[in-house]
């Protein structure tokens, strides 16, 4: 049977993608440039040596988007969530920190548009002899 790899792409609706996309510079570091042939922008997130790129783009809302919760969220994995969380507090970003858990370290964010985030930082990786 053929299966699903990976991840292709993150794409957000948006009411105003400039801003959101500025938001996501500025915030999370994820850059963007705009594509004037498709009026979105596009960029990628990862893409070190252990890590596949996922394509990353904003394009506009065919119409008025709702206000409220959404229905999908979005995982981005940090290297320092402390260091992250506290880069987002310095820039006035409201997070909600989790409980550690086994399987890694979260925290929750929204974007201006109402998107939640959820930001991961794994667990180190275990030291030979460990199970």
């Amino acid at each position: 049977m053929a299966k699903i790899e990976g991840v292709g792409a993150v794409i957000l609706h948006a009411t105003d993608p400039a801003a959101l996309a500025k938001w996501y510079e500025e915030r999370l570091g994820i850059e963007t440039e705009f594509s004037e042939n498709e009026g979105c922008f596009y960029g990628q997130v990862g893409g070190a040596p252990e890590q596949e790129a996922v394509l990353f783009g904003i394009l506009p809302a065919k119409g008025p988007l709702a206000p409220g919760a959404r229905a999908v969220m979005i995982n981005y994995r940090v290297d320092d969530l402390d260091g992250f969380v506290k880069g987002l507090e310095q820039r006035g970003i409201a997070v909600k920190r989790l409980v550690d858990e086994s399987f890694g370290r979260f925290a929750h964010i929204h974007d201006p548009e109402g998107n939640p985030i959820e930001l991961w930082e794994p667990p180190p990786p275990a030291e030979a002899g460990e199970e």
